[in-house]
């Protein structure tokens, strides 16, 4: 989200974010096989032409961190990758000032590193 809409809108980022962590710890903690029924389900009753075909094959959400929580090092890789390409100079970009874990409910735990 921008800074401009959180600091908006502060309520509604926050409760956001709390959703979405919320959903990565369910996904995490529920047998695989629901997480996709559940899928297929909301796709279903959502009314789109959607195609829930690739749905079957889903693993994960792919995120690290407890909740969705974001480590330092997982910007950095990026920028580290992106100044040895030459797209950015060295210490052009700092990369806690890219994100932030403060609306996480789950920031608060030590599963930060």
């Amino acid at each position: 989200m921008k800074t401009a809409f959180i600091q908006k809108h502060p309520r509604t980022a926050r409760k956001f974010v709390e959703g979405v962590a919320r959903a990565i710890e369910w996904s995490r903690e529920t047998p695989r096989e629901q997480v996709i029924a559940r899928f297929s389900e909301i796709i279903r009753k959502r009314g789109r032409t959607e195609n829930d075909a690739a749905i079957k094959y889903w693993r994960s959400f792919g995120v690290n961190g407890r909740g969705g929580t974001i480590a330092e090092r997982e910007f950095q890789l990026w920028i580290d990758w992106m100044v040895k390409d030459g797209e950015l100079a060295p210490r052009q970009i700092a990369a806690s000032s890219v994100y932030t874990n403060e609306l996480n409910p789950y920031a608060s735990e030590a599963s930060i590193r």
